[in-house]
């Protein structure tokens, strides 16, 4: 029964549009060194970026599917969909596995056929929508830099156990990232929860994710973040 209320407010709050997005990002930048490629920490990685790091900027990034991270030192990065990422011009990498937990939701046939029902939208993968588990109660939202001086973004938590869907806390941003604040209400170990964000109220983005202090997992972006829009 719980899988089914997520799947209803996912769909109630994202748009099946933005689910099913061409532009889709590969990786996340964790850590930068390099003025000139014009990029920082927490922005998003699409299919045929180019980020020159000549002569000798450092930049290290985590793949959404694969849990890989990798460094690169030096040279011309060019990320691809098909191959994850290429140096060139004299530049040097490292890829390592880093555990993560980003999992598909599992779905009966019911479930997906009630919650279609209610919203009316057309079927769709089961690979578009995943639930996150994170080892932190205070989770690092990030979504695609799109917010400047001029755009705002308003981010919203829900508790999905809640009938309807409850808003447990909100807050806003002038930047693509906002951590979880120690004062906010509590989140509940092992419930869903659903975590929105607009810019000025129009581009809406989400994300579902719990909470599990007990994960044996290294501490990283990838396992104390919730990045939404992927």
């Amino acid at each position: 029964m719980i899988r089914t209320r997520i799947l209803i407010a996912v769909m109630f709050f994202a748009s099946p549009t933005l689910a099913a997005a061409q532009d889709r990002p590969l990786a996340l930048v964790e850590h930068v060194t390099a003025p000139a490629a014009e990029i920082g920490a927490f922005d998003y990685l699409y299919d045929d970026d180019r980020i020159d790091l000549r002569p000798d900027g450092v930049m290290r990034i985590a793949y959404f599917d694969s849990c890989i991270v990798e460094t690169f030192t030096g040279g011309v990065v060019k990320l691809d969909k098909k191959k994850e990422a290429k140096i060139s011009k004299g530049g040097v990498s490292n890829r390592e596995a880093r555990p993560c937990q980003t999992a598909s939701l599992a779905l009966s046939k019911e479930a997906k056929e009630a919650a279609a029902a209610v919203k009316r939208v057309s079927p769709f993968d089961d690979e578009e929508w995943r639930e996150i588990s994170i080892a932190t109660a205070t989770p690092r939202f990030i979504w695609p830099d799109e917010t400047t001086a001029e755009k705002n973004a308003t981010i919203s938590v829900y508790f999905l156990e809640a009938e309807p869907a409850e808003l447990v806390w909100q807050g806003a941003a002038s930047e693509n990232t906002l951590l979880y604040p120690e004062d906010a209400p509590s989140l509940e170990t092992g419930l869903p929860y659903l975590v929105t964000v607009s810019v000025d109220g129009e581009k809406e983005r989400s994300a579902v994710f719990s909470v599990d202090p007990g994960l044996d997992l290294p501490e990283g972006v990838l396992t104390t973040a919730v990045p939404l829009g992927i």
